[in-house]
Parts: structure tokens; C-alpha cells; sequence
């Protein structure tokens, strides 16, 4: 219970201040927890900046998994893709944020080597949805990798300005991702 309101507590100031304007006493203050219950579960702000990232990046990689099915079609797999990181950044848009911002900002060099590498294997799960398109023969060979990190640039930069222009509205957001994501994506049949 305690763990959770000091994550949850530490998304909310990461996102608001930055990492290296927040300190463990305005995260224990915001969960409203001793100090002492901070130190408990984190040995520092930069485990638990790390702890947060690393989770967001999980529960991203398992909630795309879910929604994948084996035998769908390329296109709606991307489609999917896009649905549900559209409709997870929205939920989570602090953790977003920090992810997107904050993740090179100062931290630590080995906690960063950490986050770094964990970025790579989610644009490395996203790249062999690519690649077993192409094998599919739906979608264009392309560097993988490169076309994951545009995919992922693109959402992310689309709902990091939906949040900010919440009129943009999430059918509206869908429809732009994929009418950019789609045809470059899709072996023209």
C-alpha cells in the first residue's frame, strides 16, 4: 500500500518538477509517509525513478501483448498498436511525460544504462511485430527497429499535444497516427 502511494506520489512530482527538482522529502511528504517508509522500499530517488520506468515499460509491453492477436492481420496488429498506447499514455500521461522528458535529464549513468536498455527491448517487442508482418508479406521491409522508434516517437508526440489540446479528442488522435502509420507501414497490394 505504502510502495504504491510513494510511486504514485513520485510520478506526480517527476512529472511536475523534473527529476533532479524533486527530492525524497517532497515524495514522502506528497505520499504522506515517513521518510523512514520511503527509504524502506527505494534505496534513493534514482532506484525509484528507475522502479517507475521500468514498470511503465512493462505494463506497456504486457497490455500490447493482450491485445495482439496471433493470426490478425498486420494491419489491424498496428492498428492495435497505436489503439492502445493512444489510450495508455492518455491514462498515464505523468508517467509519459517523465519517460519522455525525463529520462535523460541527469540521472545516474547506471540507472540510466538500466532505463536505456529497457527502452530498447520495448522498440525491440514493437520491431518484431514489424518484422513478422513483412515474413507475412503485409507490411514493407524496413529497418524495424528505425520504423518502431518513428512509430513510437509519432504516438507519443501526438498524445503528449492531445493532452495539451484535450479538444483534439481521441478518434480524431487514432485517425491521425494511423493515416501516417498505416500507409507507410502497409506493402501496397
Amino acid at each position: 500500500m505504502s510502495r504504491n502511494k510513494i510511486v504514485d506520489a513520485a510520478i506526480k512530482l517527476f512529472s511536475e518538477l523534473g527529476y533532479h527538482r524533486t527530492s525524497m522529502d517532497d515524495i514522502a511528504k506528497e505520499a504522506n509517509v515517513a521518510k523512514g517508509t520511503l527509504y524502506y522500499h527505494f534505496s534513493g530517488k534514482g532506484e525509484l525513478f528507475e522502479t517507475i520506468v521500468n514498470d511503465g515499460f512493462a505494463m506497456l509491453m504486457e497490455k500490447i501483448r493482450q491485445e495482439l492477436a496471433e493470426d490478425a492481420p498486420a494491419d489491424r496488429q498496428i492498428e492495435s498498436i497505436v489503439r492502445r498506447h493512444v489510450e495508455l499514455f492518455l491514462q498515464y500521461s505523468e508517467l509519459v511525460h517523465i519517460i519522455s522528458n525525463e529520462i535523460t535529464n541527469g540521472i545516474e549513468p547506471d540507472i540510466l544504462e538500466r532505463i536505456v536498455r529497457r527502452k530498447r527491448d520495448y522498440i525491440a517487442f514493437v520491431a518484431d511485430v514489424l518484422r513478422r508482418g513483412h515474413e507475412d508479406g503485409e507490411l514493407n521491409e524496413l529497418p524495424y527497429e528505425l520504423a518502431a522508434t518513428a512509430m513510437l516517437g509519432l504516438i507519443e508526440s501526438a498524445v503528449l499535444h492531445a493532452v495539451r489540446h484535450p479538444e483534439t479528442g481521441t478518434d480524431k488522435l487514432h485517425a491521425t497516427i494511423n493515416a501516417f502509420v498505416l500507409p507507410a507501414l502497409l506493402r501496397k497490394k
